[in-house]
């Protein structure tokens, strides 16, 4: 007999929740997480009485994520803060409360562009298209599907098509005559981004950013407390290394090996990791192609992120004064959007956009009259020779430290054009790179997303299935947002339901409790 029914390789977002539905299902299921806590890349963390989030900052649910919280009881146990977003640049400063309010303020910045009037029309359209099928807190045809649902999508199919490429981003941005901002809107947010994401992305910030009052890794205990009370079992710090299978012909897993050399048999495997270590590392040639490996291995994933962490001798109140009201402005010192790779300049971060990020008062992440603030911007796992340190080895070398240190500097130093005399006020201050995400999610090169997003690349953008759930062995699911299109966290948490639905013989989309 197995140890276990099922073995949940990971305990991020999409493993915690497939975690809880199989528990739910009556499933002996055994989590196993690498690093001391749950959440992946939407794990925090504190230092000296201050707060910190680690990765994300908050997400939005599309109808995917709240819906599935409520199903799994953990929704109602957090009170939801709705982001606001601030745009700042020379030319500009508006908040994005609605799209009509984003076209008025880039048509009062540029006066003179004529582009406006057909590129938002569309964008219009994007956002009548996902109010038609989603809600923040439902999304029938994803958790109640039926073929009459799917009907209703049918006269979209066409445009939803043409807006998943980021070609057909290019072409209906190229209606701007101004080139700065024909290649600011054509290029902002993650590389290549499809069309489809630009203009929805318009849409949800405006109506489907969320953050859970107490941080996120409150929401993460939350979903380990409701796993662990329904019977499940969870070791932190143990990293597996290996999914051993059957004959070749069988092509089952069998066990699982952690990196001290325990060993866990299970009748189904979950997961919930970097698909790069899942076929070069934990499987290898003996179910792997090399054909495959490779090309896994050399596909773009999206950005990582460098944060800086700062806690603030300013009240809560005084630093949202400060960032006029928004959890998250992002300030742009020019239109560049710039992707850092491996060979970029030393000075690469101090001419790119920053998002500040602070959820205070609403959500109290600092001693009484103190505060947090976190930076971030993109980078590149291989930038500068891996930050100084010569490669992914740890602990890093001093230099790494150094370097991190100055390119925290610098990112505050542009921050104070949002929060004039911001340094004055640091108490602690620490920076966390594409290393550090390396390190405490097993993500490779620190992606903050999965693959990336550009149709042409992300392997998971074959029609129709979009995803790669199937694994060479047939008892071995991955889960989250490597195994799903188009990644992030309404994929990773998607997926963990779908996944679920599968190890226990039911259909994919199964409707949810009512």
């Amino acid at each position: 007999m197995a140890d276990y029914d099922v073995a949940v390789i990971g305990a991020g977002i999409a493993g915690s929740v497939c975690a809880n539905y199989l528990v739910r299902e009556g499933k002996r299921v055994l989590l196993l997480e690498q690093n001391h806590q749950s959440g992946g890349n939407m794990s925090g963390f504190s230092r000296k009485g201050f707060y910190f989030d680690g990765g994300d900052q908050s997400f939005e649910s599309l109808g995917a994520v709240f819906p599935i919280l409520q199903d799994l009881g953990v929704y109602h146990k957090h009170e939801w803060i709705k982001a606001r977003y601030r745009m700042v640049s020379k030319d500009f400063d508006f908040y994005i409360d609605g799209i009509d309010a984003v076209e008025d303020a880039l048509r009062a910045a540029f006066p003179a562009e004529p582009g406006f009037k057909p590129l938002f029309a569309e964008i219009r359209e994007v956002s009548r298209f996902l109010d038609s099928v989603c809600t923040p807190w439902e999304f029938p045809l994803l958790h109640d599907f039926s073929l009459r649902r799917l009907a209703q999508v049918v006269p979209w199919l066409a445009k939803l098509k043409r807006w998943s490429t980021f070609a057909y981003r290019e072409r209906a941005c190229s209606v701007i005559r101004n080139p700065e901002l024909r290649h600011w809107l054509t290029q902002i947010g993650y590389y290549r981004m499809p069309y489809l994401f630009f203009a929805g992305f318009w849409h949800i910030w405006s109506h489907d950013y969320w953050y859970p009052c107490g941080g996120m890794q409150s929401l993460h205990r939350s979903l380990m407390d409701a796993f662990t009370e329904a019977g499940g079992e969870v070791r932190f710090n143990t990293r597996v290394s290996r999914i051993q299978g059957g004959s070749s012909a069988a092509r089952r897993a069998l066990q699982l090996t952690t990196a001290e050399g325990d060993t866990v048999s299970a009748t189904s495997f979950v997961y919930a990791g970097d698909y790069r270590a899942l076929v070069s590392e934990l499987l290898g040639p003996e179910y792997c192609k090399p054909a495959l490996v490779r090309k896994l291995n050399g596909t773009r994933l999206t950005e990582g992120l460098v944060s800086v962490y700062l806690g603030l001798n300013l009240s809560d109140q005084a630093l949202a004064d400060r960032l006029g009201g928004a959890h998250h402005p992002f300030y742009f010192p020019n239109y560049d959007v710039i992707f850092p790779h491996r060979d970029s300049p030393r000075d690469v971060h101090s001419r790119m956009w920053l998002a500040l990020n602070h959820f205070g008062p609403q959500s109290r992440s600092a001693p009484e009259g103190r505060s947090t603030l976190t930076l971030q911007t993109y980078s590149s796992h291989a930038w500068q020779h891996h930050w100084n340190n010569g490669g992914e080895s740890y602990p890093r070398t001093a230099e790494y430290r150094e370097l991190k240190q100055q390119v925290g500097q610098e990112m505050v130093t542009q921050a104070e054009n949002l929060v004039p005399e911001l340094k004055r006020h640091i108490e602690f201050m620490d920076v966390g790179t594409p290393l550090s995400l390396k390190r405490f999610t097993g993500n490779a090169e620190g992606s903050s997303g999965g693959w990336c997003y550009d149709n042409q690349v992300s392997p998971l953008f074959r029609l129709p299935q979009l995803n790669m759930i199937r694994t060479p062995l047939e008892n071995l699911y991955a889960c989250g947002h490597y195994a799903l299109w188009p990644g992030g966290v309404i994929s990773a948490v998607q997926c963990g339901r779908i996944v679920a639905n599968l190890v226990c013989g039911r259909r994919a989309l199964a409707p949810l409790a009512k």
